[in-house]
């Protein structure tokens, strides 16, 4: 019998709805749709910028992120090369004692970035990684995140705008995430910012930013401070300070038992066994199936169990900075699980807290449904004080203590054993996701009926 409130129960199942409505959308609407910037307004300071492509790169950036591909694959996978690109990006603070529907003021990015410092009252800078399955979304539809972790950690958020699928399959945005990164630490010519040691700098991300998030922890563990060439001068690639994440999507293939198991309490429709964009009843359009078709909006599907896109089968989390994961009893949980279990195993100091019975992202579902009021459950302030909580922990050169929960509905804490949280050897986990592939087929159209499966 469920725990839940009637209204948590209604917006649960609105969203249900509302996403298995969205099957009958294409790839196009839906991008377009996710893809509008709203005015700022309220309590938060936003300062655009834009992160150049390094001129003389000469492929250092690309050529790291290449040989990351090839070492860390088993040599059978294909994928396509994409050049270093700019990358925009969007500074959030607290802005005190403004009403909500404040204004911004007519003043200059750099003076927006200036005032938004005068408020900063810690270290913590947050790189944030948007989610949106790789296809939808922008850093304005994730303000009221950023901005809540802004307020809660009195530090600043950054998130960018990474290149999208289908248009831009893997690693493009993988790539657009290095450069946002090396960006932070090693500011280009023109910068508005100064140099942010890395090990105040924790990544954040949600649902696909998440993955993304882990994916480049994995290429700058390749690097090991290997130096390369950013806007003119030799760079190293150091580590983080920490890792947060939430709703980590981390199977690209959707193969673990959680998947099935935990359909009942999320918000994706429980008859989509595999990804909605390749059911036999997908509408097709300009964007998909892709030219050539893909299994995967993502990626070849020879790369659905690379680590770099399924971080669920990284093998080695060892030299990564603390983490901390938070979701719901959500379809995604076993692949964030897996991870967890194993950086605990290598060492990682880790810790996984798992919300009964609420849904993917349950604390910002309201970023991609404004009725979708989540941010006042329980649950949800719970939640984000957690994540705002670890956020200035790593930043400040702090850690977790390694351990497990799951929090009730009524907010009780039980331990859970963090190296038996799926009860997978991590062979299995290959196995599960590698048979599920195998005879993956690129998909072409509606009249190919529902070959994922």
């Amino acid at each position: 019998m469920s725990s839940l409130t009637r209204d948590q129960t209604a917006i649960i199942s609105k969203t249900q709805e509302l996403l298995g409505n969205g099957h009958h959308s294409t790839i196009s609407d839906l991008q377009r749709l996710t893809l509008v910037d709203s005015n700022v307004k309220g309590p938060s300071w936003v300062s655009q910028v834009s992160f150049p492509a390094p001129k003389d790169d000469e492929n250092n950036v690309s050529k790291l992120m290449y040989n990351a591909i090839t070492a860390l694959g088993d040599g059978g996978e294909q994928f396509e090369h994409f050049p270093v690109s700019d990358v925009e990006a969007r500074w959030t603070g607290y802005r005190p004692n403004v009403d909500e529907n404040e204004p911004e003021p007519l003043i200059s990015e750099e003076n927006k970035y200036q005032s938004m410092m005068k408020e900063v009252k810690h270290p913590t800078t947050i790189l944030f990684f948007h989610g949106g399955a790789f296809y939808m979304n922008t850093p304005a539809r994730y303000h009221s995140t950023t901005a809540r972790l802004a307020e809660l950690t009195r530090g600043r958020c950054i998130t960018f705008r990474y290149r999208l699928a289908p248009q831009h399959p893997f690693p493009a945005a993988l790539l657009d995430a290095l450069v946002a990164y090396l960006s932070l630490i090693y500011p280009p010519p023109e910068s508005i910012h100064t140099p942010v040691p890395a090990s105040s700098i924790v990544f954040a991300g949600d649902s696909a930013g998440a993955n993304l998030a882990l994916a480049l922890v994995q290429v700058i563990l390749f690097a090991k401070n290997t130096a390369i060439q950013f806007h003119n001068q030799a760079v190293s690639l150091p580590v983080p300070g920490g890792i947060t994440l939430l709703s980590a999507g981390l199977d690209g293939t959707l193969a673990l038992p959680s998947w099935q198991a935990n359909a009942s309490f999320d918000i994706f429709d429980r008859s989509v066994k595999s990804w909605s964009y390749l059911e036999s009843a997908f509408p097709t359009c300009s964007l998909w199936p892709s030219k050539p078709p893909r299994g995967h909006i993502y990626c070849e599907t020879s790369m659905l169990c690379h680590p770099l896109v399924s971080p669920a089968v990284a093998s080695s989390w060892v030299g990564a900075p603390p983490m901390w994961f938070a979701g719901g009893q959500e379809r995604f949980a076993d692949s964030a699980k897996v991870v967890v279990e194993l950086a605990s195993r290598q060492g990682v100091p880790v810790r996984y807290e798992e919300y009964a019975e609420m849904p993917h992202d349950f604390p910002i579902m309201r970023d991609n449904w404004p009725w979708a009021t989540t941010q006042d459950w329980p649950q949800s302030v719970r939640c984000m004080a957690e994540w705002a909580k670890a956020c200035r922990v790593f930043a400040e050169g702090g850690k977790v203590e390694t351990g497990a929960i799951v929090v009730t509905a009524s907010r009780e804490e039980n331990k859970s054993d963090i190296d038996r949280l799926t009860g997978l050897t991590f062979e299995q986990v290959k196995g599960l996701m590698r048979e599920k592939v195998a005879n993956w087929k690129a998909w072409t159209g509606p009249e190919t009926g529902d070959l994922s499966l």
